[in-house]
């Protein structure tokens, strides 16, 4: 749900963290790279009591190894390019590009033909084989546990809490009326607190508009009568009663109060059952809702996420009342790790196709909650300027970010994304090169289409070049003035195409173009088919993520004032 701060409680943020822009768009959040652990004076070690220092007894046995690194740090940038295979080859050895981000060595088993992991500090590769991304010259199957030793000692996930196992049954609010009411044809039945309520059959929330998304009621003559109607993000609302509010979840029907302290809805548990009540947030599709996160639980996590974005001298409990702006920020930093780690850590989710993963990563929530354990152990890294540990993923926003449904008629309300912080990348400073190109669009006219476009284009690239993203070149033909946007590769290896766009007052729509808008994979393949065979990159990348449909369509709206607002989006609700 949006917040609104009503009191935003003030913070004092890090210099290095202050722009001088005249919009807030992300606080910056890499991982910073740092060498790796050397050992120290292998003569002196500690002797366990306080702090006192003695000198070792040097035998075969107790000769201090090398420490185990805390990521592999060998980087894709120092090696040449991959073969064939995937191979990169350097001083003899052979190098994968794993689907983590990461670059690691590998041993090639001749007997399997299999390629293992090994470590720099190991004597053997892993006994467990990586195997090749099809179709990409990435590799997967690299897991913690098969390299324990190289990570880095973080607190488990028994250390943290863990979300309880919601009996949705014991939310329920159908009431008496739930074996009553006659089915009626071309009506859906919803039974709420006793009372049948009828809706047209065509309705669907996958396209809005498609349907009445009005409720009614027959009266004594038989005379339909509306008495609610379904709103765009799911909410069912009983027509004379303002907090009587629904919400469909896991095929339950669950009353829903708008909680004013807090501005968030909570789930309300029925008559018969001493449940507590559970605050929502919106998910990662359209109309879907998840469980809040257990913010009076996981203060580790928040004060780690807190330092990561520079709101050290914040102490407020964010469970309370509602968000100031870093609290909103910072809660939602936690929240898009946290699904892009789920997405990351379950093949059946991160295989699954680009539009339905959202949904897939809602599911896994309600069913076994938020992976606080991997959460802190990433977090806390970035936190303490750590590489990451082992088989946990590089941070994305776009990996974590709520997917924004395409009404039926293409277009996408900007208003509604830039209200909730969970739809679109996370807010920051423009850097001194983004507001010299926002100081020069500010000066174009209006009238000056072509020359807007490509500065606006010129401020998305420098957005996402400074944020750590991979551009890759090409994608366009005729001159440059046709084809995509930009073309881009996220820290775990992700796939983008941009399209960039000047948002009017409300809307931002996508042209058609034949049979197809833009941005739908019929789209996509036409561009694809109008590039050049010796594109520098982009053809062949966003083929390849089209072929296994994992490719990430995202839209740059800027605002009248100037704002850029990035969101995920998916085409599919033209086509419904």
């Amino acid at each position: 749900m949006q917040q609104k701060p009503q009191s935003p409680r003030t913070a004092h943020v890090s210099p290095s963290r202050i722009g001088l822009g005249a919009d807030t768009v992300m606080v910056r959040d890499y991982g910073r790279l740092v060498p790796s652990l050397q050992p120290g004076n292998q003569g002196v070690q500690r002797t366990g009591h306080g702090d006192a220092l003695g000198v070792a007894h040097i035998s075969a046995l107790d000769l201090p190894g090398p420490l185990p690194p805390q990521a592999v740090w060998v980087t894709g940038d120092a090696l040449g390019p991959a073969n064939a295979e995937g191979i990169r080859q350097a001083a003899g050895r052979s190098y994968i590009d794993l689907d983590t981000g990461q670059t690691v060595q590998v041993d090639y088993h001749p007997a399997s033909g299999t390629y293992h992991p090994r470590l720099a500090h190991q004597l053997a590769a892993s006994p467990s084989a990586v195997s090749r991304v099809g179709g990409t010259w990435t590799w997967t199957g690299v897991t913690t546990a098969a390299h324990a030793s190289a990570s880095v000692s973080m607190p488990m996930a028994a250390a943290v809490p863990r979300d309880p196992r919601l009996d949705l049954q014991l939310y329920d609010a159908r009431g008496g009326g739930a074996t009553t009411g006659p089915a009626i044809q071309g009506k859906r039945q919803y039974v709420m607190g006793g009372q049948s309520y009828y809706g047209d059959a065509r309705f669907s929330l996958a396209s809005f508009k498609a349907g009445d998304n009005k409720l009614y009621v027959p009266d004594a003559r038989g005379v339909w009568q509306q008495s609610g109607a379904i709103t765009e993000d799911g909410i069912i609302q009983i027509s004379g009663d303002s907090i009587a509010s629904y919400l469909e979840v896991g095929g339950v029907v669950v009353r829903v109060d708008l909680d004013s302290t807090r501005n968030k809805y909570q789930m309300i548990p029925n008559a018969h059952s001493h449940a507590p009540g559970v605050y929502l947030d919106t998910g990662g599709s359209r109309a879907s809702w998840v469980p809040e996160m257990r913010l009076g639980s996981i203060g580790a996590i928040i004060r780690a996420a807190r330092k990561v974005l520079g709101y050290t001298t914040v102490t407020s409990d964010m469970s309370q009342g509602v968000m100031s702006t870093q609290d909103r920020q910072t809660y939602c930093y936690m929240r898009q790790y946290a699904r892009q780690m789920i997405a990351f850590d379950n093949p059946a989710i991160r295989n699954a196709p680009a539009h339905l993963q959202d949904r897939k990563i809602d599911t896994h929530i309600w069913t076994h909650g938020y992976p606080y354990g991997r959460l802190l152990q990433g977090i806390q890294a970035k936190a303490d300027g750590l590489a990451l540990p082992m088989g946990i993923v590089q941070f994305d926003p776009f990996q974590g970010m709520a997917t924004v449904a395409v009404r039926r008629e293409g277009s996408f309300n900007v208003d509604a994304v830039a209200a909730n912080d969970q739809f679109h990348y996370p807010h920051r400073q423009r850097r001194a090169d983004e507001i010299a190109l926002f100081d020069h669009w500010k000066t174009l006219s209006i009238q000056d289409a072509k020359g807007r476009g490509l500065a606006n284009e010129k401020m998305y690239r420098a957005l996402l070049v400074n944020d750590g993203y991979q551009i890759i070149p090409g994608g366009t033909y005729g001159g440059g003035q046709n084809g995509f946007d930009l073309v881009f590769k996220g820290p775990a290896g992700d796939v983008y195409v941009l399209e960039v766009k000047h948002a009017k007052p409300r809307n931002v729509s996508m042209q058609r173009v034949y049979e197809h808008f833009q941005m739908e994979d019929g789209w996509v393949r036409r561009v694809l088919k109008k590039l050049d065979r010796s594109d520098p990159g982009a053809r062949q990348q966003v083929a390849d993520a089209l072929d296994r449909q994992r490719l990430f369509k995202v839209i740059g709206a800027t605002l009248p004032d100037g704002k850029l607002v990035l969101f995920k989006i998916d085409m599919s609700g033209v086509r419904v």
